[in-house]
């Protein structure tokens, strides 16, 4: 009995995976093509519940092919949708453009849709960027004014953008990125694990003295923090970190680096932040404001900048 119970299991095993063959290394772009509408369910299957009904011509992203169902992304949802009545391309253009977020560590934005050719830069997870179509099964995106594109690996689509923010591919909007990284300016896979780790305590309140999420940060307690964690020993104190590390021009900054300041004082630094990206940083921001990001062009910021700092190789 359960042997045979098993060669059951076996066979509806072989008969699903015949049905949604799928192929999950590319991304294509869809369009519903049934006049009434086509169905986004909750699985591969006729008797499965309706997500939504979206209407003939929506743009949708395929993000996994079998004989008769396709698993697809809508911007708000994402299910599966019979094959028959999607129209699909691996190369074309999104009359809307979706937005999507990085999900590795850090990812190359590549000047074509393959793993050879050129790196125009670099986006560390998280990152946001904004999908202008597919291309090769790639997804061909926008960066902070950078074109190029990315594996399907690395970015899943999160919304399509409003009809007032939509533009032809290229008047495309740019992407609300902090963490775009100029190839002139690559990053380690070190260093965008330490930013990811370092966003987790964003509105970790301020505490004078603090080194820890259960107690709160002071500014340099939060650097020493961060750092601690991957190996660095930076004892608090801004003017004692900015002692222990080569001091290093603002040009020169790549994420993962220390900014300074100094408001006036005698000290060589009142204050300190780890540099993320795009000219702007992680920090511990002062007593009634929490650990945020700031840009190093504001006011104070701009102001009393006095040195970056580099501590990771």
């Amino acid at each position: 009995m359960k042997r045979s119970l098993k060669i059951l299991i076996c066979a509806a095993s072989l008969i699903v995976l015949a049905i949604f063959a799928c192929s999950a290394d590319a991304v294509e772009a869809g369009t519903v093509n049934a006049e009434s509408g086509l169905r986004l369910r909750t699985a591969a299957s006729t008797s499965a519940g309706t997500v939504s009904i979206l209407p003939n011509g929506s743009e949708v992203i395929i993000t996994e092919v079998g004989t008769e169902w396709c698993k697809v992304n809508c911007g708000s949802a994402e299910g599966y949708m019979s094959t028959e009545y999607l129209t699909r391309s691996d190369t074309a253009a999104f009359e809307t453009p979706y937005t999507g977020k990085v999900t590795a560590s850090v990812v190359n934005l590549r000047a074509e849709a393959n793993t050879t050719s050129t790196v125009l830069g670099q986006l560390v997870e998280n990152s946001e960027v904004v999908i202008l179509g597919v291309s090769g099964g790639w997804y061909h995106v926008l960066a902070n004014d950078v074109e190029g594109f990315i594996h399907p690996d690395y970015v899943v689509p999160t919304a399509v953008m409003s009809s007032d923010d939509a533009a032809p591919a290229s008047e495309a909007p740019a992407a609300a990125s902090a963490d775009f990284v100029p190839a002139s300016q690559d990053v380690s896979d070190l260093r965008a694990q330490l930013i990811a780790f370092a966003k987790q305590y964003i509105g970790t309140r301020y505490t004078y003295g603090g080194r820890s999420p259960s107690t709160g940060f002071d500014c340099s307690g939060f650097v020493y923090y961060v750092f601690k964690n991957f190996g660095y020993t930076l004892n608090p104190g801004a003017s004692t970190q900015m002692d222990k590390v080569t001091v290093i021009k603002k040009a020169e900054l790549v994420p993962g680096d220390l900014v300074f300041f100094n408001n006036g004082t005698a000290r060589r630094a009142s204050h300190v932040g780890i540099y993320i990206g795009n000219n702007q940083f992680i920090h511990a921001v002062s007593p009634g404001h929490p650990v945020a990001v700031s840009s190093l062009d504001g006011g104070y910021y701009s102001r009393c900048f006095v040195g970056g700092g580099r501590v990771l190789p």
